[in-house]
């Protein structure tokens, strides 16, 4: 069974040559890795450039500048279908997904779920190192999405997932409205929706040690706008 990894960044030197030989270490046959950068200044293309002379099955896209969250992932999950992945995982790269658990996320797959999610958001997830805005901004995105869209997923904003290959055959990835993070929102809805199934894997989510954090302010009003959009296009 194939199965691609897909990982936006952006200033990411300090963690990326790291996370993907600990990738790579995993116990996992025919893995591959894609990175989606968006113009990263620090030199974060240049160290996975580097890496593809030891690691064959490493993947770069390099793209002009900034151009969101959603769109890499976007971009990274068709590259996933083209290399006939049949599991796509998606994770961040500063280390607050611990790589290990994609072995976890896997299986869950292997066991039946269309979607697995490392889940802060029940019994087992945790999460580290968080002040008491981001704690009130990510409680009250999940409640609100609870309430107004009929979200039964726990922890709709993990950006930690693995989907089966045929969950993009029942969702088209152009249509999907969102381009920061709260593409991740828009995707579970569609998800449930159509009626395939969620199965969420407890995680010990870590804030990032190093670099800086890329959800802004305005990142999670866009949320929130997302949200009532797409209860509007229901109705």
């Amino acid at each position: 069974m194939k199965i691609a990894v897909s990982i936006a960044t952006y200033n990411e030197k300090e963690n990326i040559e790291k996370l993907i030989r600990q990738i790579f270490a995993l116990p996992i046959a025919n893995l591959s890795v894609i990175i989606i950068d968006d113009n990263s200044p620090d030199g974060t293309a240049e160290i996975v450039s580097d890496l593809k002379t030891y690691f064959p099955n490493l993947y770069l896209i390099c793209r002009p500048g900034k151009l969101g969250y959603g769109s890499a992932h976007v971009v990274g999950f068709k590259r996933a279908l083209a290399l006939s992945a049949e599991i796509i995982v998606s994770m961040d790269a500063d280390f607050s997904h611990q790589p290990e658990k994609i072995v976890e996320l896997v299986r869950a797959i292997e066991s039946g779920a269309d979607v697995a999610v490392g889940s802060r958001k029940i019994n087992g997830g945790e999460i580290i190192g968080w002040n008491w805005w981001r704690k009130f901004a990510s409680a009250g995105a999940m409640s609100i999405s609870k309430i107004v869209l009929g979200i039964k997923t726990n922890d709709l904003t993990s950006g930690f997932r693995a989907y089966r290959r045929s969950v993009f055959d029942k969702i088209n990835l152009d249509a999907i409205g969102s381009n920061g993070y709260s593409f991740l929102e828009e995707i579970i809805y569609l998800v449930e929706r159509v009626g395939m199934v969620v199965r969420e894997v407890p995680i010990t989510f870590v804030d990032r040690r190093h670099g800086k954090s890329k959800l802004s302010q305005k990142e999670i009003i866009k949320f929130f706008i997302t949200i009532f959009r797409i209860k509007f296009q229901k109705l």
